[in-house]
């Protein structure tokens, strides 16, 4: 069996960029399970697994399909109990969610202020205008980067 993760990239798919995909590379890697990497650039999602989800990264597991990194560990942790532990028990799983949350809520913000422009210069045409009108948001001073 073949597991797909799907992930996110730019114009080049050989340098996916999404640090919540980077997250189920990680947990795959640690669980020592074997998969097929599959960067799909933001317009090309929703035809994903006949749009399961609106957003990366999404796991083909068999016949399971799981959507948001958290989730995917969750998934791996419980599909999985013989392989190294993600979360080495309840204290763990509570502590990862804890630092998920901070770091959606606090730093990442931050970083894709920081990283817009960067992001949208390795995209694709169609993508480029796509990434635009979906993250207006950013201050002007963030896409003169």
């Amino acid at each position: 069996m073949t597991r797909i993760l799907y992930s996110l990239c730019g114009a080049d798919e050989s340098r996916p960029f999404s640090p919540h995909c980077w997250k189920v590379v990680q947990a795959l890697h640690h669980k020592g399970l074997d998969f097929v990497e599959k960067p799909t650039p933001f317009t090309r999602i929703p035809d994903l697994e006949d749009g399961f989800s609106k957003t990366v990264p999404i796991l083909r597991d068999g016949n399971e399909l799981v959507r948001d990194s958290f989730e995917i560990a969750l998934y791996l942790e419980d599909r999985y109990p013989d392989r190294p532990s993600l979360f080495g028990g309840e204290g763990g799983k509570a502590l990862s969610r804890f630092v998920e949350r901070f770091s959606q809520t606090i730093v990442h913000p931050m970083i894709t202020e920081i990283a817009v422009a960067d992001i949208h210069d390795m995209l694709g045409d169609t993508d480029q205008i796509y990434f635009r009108t979906t993250r207006r948001r950013f201050s002007a001073a963030a896409w003169k980067r």
